[in-house]
């Protein structure tokens, strides 16, 4: 009888434990644009920059799913230094992504990452800062 009691407060320890775990899954979606011309024109009007990458995701969390459009803005020229101006361009960058997506609310949030990559003697070094809106605030 002594053996039950150890067991059975493991299994509920174990319970316990399994029923606190978060378990997240990533997967791609890629957004789909109504003329892609267009928002490229649109995004190189706000933002001349080495590289621009849209990278779509649904991540499921405890089986609630959204979804997330990261926008990332290479090496860009004249990022404003200013938070608050830096945010504002963030916002207009989603704002055009947005209004250009064939379903314009395909995406949850959006994430407008500016990113400043320097390459040294093989080294890579990436530094970025950013925003992430949501859809009803675009």
């Amino acid at each position: 009888m002594m053996l039950t009691k150890p067991r059975s407060l493991l299994f509920i320890c174990f319970a316990a434990l399994l029923a606190s775990c978060t378990i997240t899954s990533t997967k791609t979606k890629d957004p789909v644009f109504t003329d892609m011309k267009k928002v490229q024109q649109e995004l190189t009007g706000l933002v001349t920059a080495e590289n621009i990458n849209l990278d779509g995701k649904e991540i499921t969390t405890n089986k609630k799913t959204r979804s997330e459009l990261e926008i990332s803005i290479t090496n860009g020229q004249n990022i404003p230094t200013s938070e608050d101006d830096r945010k504002t361009l963030g916002k207009s960058i989603a704002t055009v992504v947005k209004s250009n997506l064939k379903n314009p609310n395909e995406f949850d949030t959006y994430k407008v990452l500016f990113v400043t990559k320097v390459e040294s003697e093989g080294v890579t070094k990436r530094n970025w800062v950013g925003n992430t809106f949501s859809s009803t605030e675009l």
